[in-house]
């Protein structure tokens, strides 16, 4: 079974009554088109009342790699696909096959782990595709508690592209210029939002970016033996983890009639 990214799949969940069981989101999701990838996927959850579209996406995020939608996938399929375009690799991207997971990458608990110099870079474009997203928020929203959470973002991930940037000039690395391509098509989809739907789609997109990213900042913390890049995992991975616990709070407000 191919992988859903739970960013995606909400587009199938659009009018859901929340709080609602499993069994709702099958029959809405059903309605809206949702071809068996994604039914069967959404069979995976478990049988409980979900009280918000970001309850929905935190389960996908305890199911077993092979049906979560782990953005490793997407990262790995935006790859291949950027390499097919003429001129198609981003500054900072890997090289030829570099698809293919590297012999030193592990996973742990689905999570993909590399390389400390390849964790600057991505951790860079992280920070630069949070800032467009909710750039996009300030001006599509007219709900205070978004825009406020949205500037907080721009504000802190800002701080944290520098840092990251400082270090990896330092280390001789090429810094990235562009967001990767899968970014880029989250900054799409998000554009052609609006409203209520935009803001569900908005958060849950905050939530999970944020909970990947607490865990692997985390773990270079903890596993990276460059002691730069470790001391500035550590400093990051806890502020990552605050930024979580705001995305949370917020997600129940914007659930809410």
């Amino acid at each position: 079974m191919a992988r859903v990214n739970p960013i995606q799949i909400q587009k199938y969940l659009k009018g859901v009554d929340y709080p609602a069981s499993k069994a709702t989101l099958l029959d809405t999701a059903r309605r809206e088109g949702a071809d068996e990838n994604v039914c069967a996927s959404l069979e995976q959850l478990p049988d409980e009342q979900f009280q918000t579209p970001a309850d929905v996406s935190q389960a996908f995020g305890r199911l077993p790699d092979e049906v979560a939608g782990a953005p490793a996938a997407a990262r790995e399929a935006a790859a291949g696909k950027d390499e097919a375009r003429p001129g198609g690799k981003q500054a900072g991207a890997r090289e030829e096959g570099a698809h293919k997971e590297p012999a030193h990458a592990r996973r742990e608990g689905g999570q993909r782990y590399t390389g400390g110099n390849e964790f600057l870079i991505e951790a860079m474009q992280d920070s630069m595709a949070e800032i467009q997203i909710c750039e996009i928020a300030i001006e599509k929203s007219e709900n205070a508690d978004v825009k406020k959470f949205a500037q907080s973002m721009i504000d802190e991930h800002g701080r944290m592209g520098r840092e990251l940037e400082q270090l990896a000039s330092g280390k001789g690395l090429e810094v990235p210029r562009q967001i990767r391509p899968e970014q880029e098509l989250t900054v799409d989809e998000l554009s052609s939002l609006s409203g209520r739907d935009f803001e569900q789609r908005w958060i849950q997109y905050n939530i999970d970016v944020h909970e990947r990213d607490t865990k692997v900042f985390r773990h270079y913390a903890q596993e990276e033996p460059d002691r730069d890049i470790a001391t500035l995992a550590k400093k990051h991975g806890d502020a990552l983890g605050k930024h979580l616990k705001a995305a949370h709070d917020l997600g129940k407000k914007l659930a809410r009639p």
